[in-house]
């Protein structure tokens, strides 16, 4: 009977107020758990692959096989693989926007349905520990929320016991990293993390998450930092990843 309920409950919300595309507002496809109207949904490039098999870098479909980028080669990160969902060009970077500064977190179940369809992130999903990449306590009262804390317990809800976004800490405010160069980057977040627990990371296989990556520059400030702690393994995942 409470099943009954809760369906009466949200067929009723349906049609008081209809889904619509989370990036355009039309309505979006039927009996589909991302709600991206038919358009926006065909704009989304989901990154399958051939990849740079370090940090996930797209090549073009005819570069062959897997294969390691200009900055892998040189030993560029220090963390042992990152992954990232879909490219960040629109509809994406509209509703990453929407999620991140204006409280859309309607659009974590689309998230989570994304990431459901590529089953390459198979490498990913026994983690001894979760870490959503930390905001520094200003910018996490002014906004409300840290959106890397939000996406870990949307893609991995049966395990959530592993999430801790306590142990990695922005201990120094930075300016936003949006608009500057990746040599300014690395100068802006240089020294901003810290681990507050040694113990807790030493000898774990570690996964950080954050929304896009971009250069890179803020999971490998934390993967260093994990690492010096005494991290096994660091590997990310972020929703989006910048070409």
């Amino acid at each position: 009977m409470k099943k009954i309920g809760r369906e009466i409950i949200s067929s009723l919300m349906e049609l008081l107020f209809p889904a619509s595309c989370l990036a355009c507002g039309q309505p979006p496809e039927q009996f589909s758990e991302i709600m991206l109207c038919r358009s926006c949904r065909a704009a989304v490039k989901l990154l399958s692959g051939p990849l740079c098999p370090c940090c996930g870098k797209s090549f073009h479909k005819n570069t062959g096989a897997d294969h390691l980028c200009g900055l892998c080669l040189t030993g560029h990160y220090h963390f042992d693989m990152a992954r990232a969902l879909v490219k960040y060009s629109p509809p994406i970077t509209t509703i990453i926007s929407r999620f991140k500064y204006h409280g859309q977190t309607t659009s974590l179940k689309s998230f989570q349905a994304i990431q459901q369809q590529l089953p390459g992130l198979t490498e990913l999903k026994q983690p001894d520990l979760i870490i959503p990449v930390p905001l520094h306590f200003k910018r996490l009262q002014k906004r409300g929320f840290n959106q890397a804390l939000l996406l870990a317990r949307a893609f991995y809800p049966d395990q959530c016991q592993l999430i801790d976004f306590k142990v990695l800490e922005r201990h120094r405010y930075t300016e936003p990293q949006t608009g500057l160069s990746g040599k300014i980057r690395r100068q802006n977040l240089k020294n901003a993390f810290q681990v507050k627990d040694q113990e807790i990371v030493a000898e774990k296989r570690v996964l950080l998450i954050d929304d896009v990556f971009t250069t890179g520059t803020t999971v490998n400030e934390c993967a260093k930092v994990l690492k010096r702690a005494g991290a096994r393994e660091v590997l990310v995942l972020t929703m989006a990843r910048v070409d």
